[in-house]
């Protein structure tokens, strides 16, 4: 008996390592993944890079509400946003824990790496790198530039075999024009906010969409209504 290969669905998320959002929409697209384990589907997952604030100060950047406060219009305007925050993570699952302590600082490095972890250990290696960082800006309030924490999560999640070789990789200049080739690439996509979900290089979502909005989409992919 003869069975149907299932439907290869290609999801290319745009990225940046300090976009709340970003964070909450992995852990919605991996939700919808899981409710969508019924269908004939198999999904492959890539990050790409965007800079939400290229003018950032390198490691070990400023003050992150403070800058926020720059950018966003105050200090009422921020903590909304942060409590705003806040209550969405609580609704993720599972949950995030946002914190806005910390600092902020140039994301470059990170984008780096994270193409790294994809070159050498596929998409689980970069799954699991991108969720390791997230989790040290958000959750940790680590600086994102840091290269010593950066080498630390590339350890912890495999990706080196030690942070010796992965700060060795961080002071070079290796992926630097793949990652600027990258952003370009979004730019010329008209890519303007993040995280910016492309399937299967033919269908665009926008935003941090709600988990149920990537269920339909794959379901219409499943049946056909939508080409694969």
């Amino acid at each position: 008996m003869s069975t149907t290969a299932p439907k290869e669905i290609s999801l290319e998320i745009t990225s940046d390592s300090i976009c709340p959002f970003c964070y909450v929409g992995k852990r919605r697209i991996e939700e919808a993944i899981r409710r969508s384990s019924h269908l004939p589907l198999k999904f492959n997952i890539r990050f790409s890079p965007f800079l939400l604030d290229p003018n950032l100060p390198s490691s070990p950047g400023e003050n992150k509400r403070e800058r926020y406060q720059r950018r966003f219009g105050g200090v009422d305007k921020v903590a909304a946003m942060e409590q705003a925050m806040i209550e969405r993570g609580k609704q993720c699952d599972p949950p995030i824990a946002f914190s806005y302590d910390g600092v902020v600082s140039q994301t470059t490095d990170s984008h780096r790496i994270i193409e790294k972890a994809y070159q050498l250990k596929g998409e689980d290696g970069q799954l699991a790198l991108v969720e390791r960082l997230f989790k040290t800006y958000f959750e940790e309030s680590g600086d994102p530039g840091s290269h010593d924490l950066l080498a630390r999560d590339a350890v912890s999640t495999g990706i080196f075999a030690s942070e010796a070789d992965a700060k060795a990789f961080l002071a070079s200049d290796e992926l630097l024009a793949e990652v600027q080739a990258g952003i370009r690439k979004a730019q010329l996509r008209g890519i303007s906010g993040v995280p910016f979900t492309i399937i299967n290089d033919k269908y665009g979502i926008s935003g941090a969409q709600e988990t149920e909005t990537f269920v339909e989409v794959f379901e219409k992919l499943a049946k056909g209504e939508l080409e694969a």
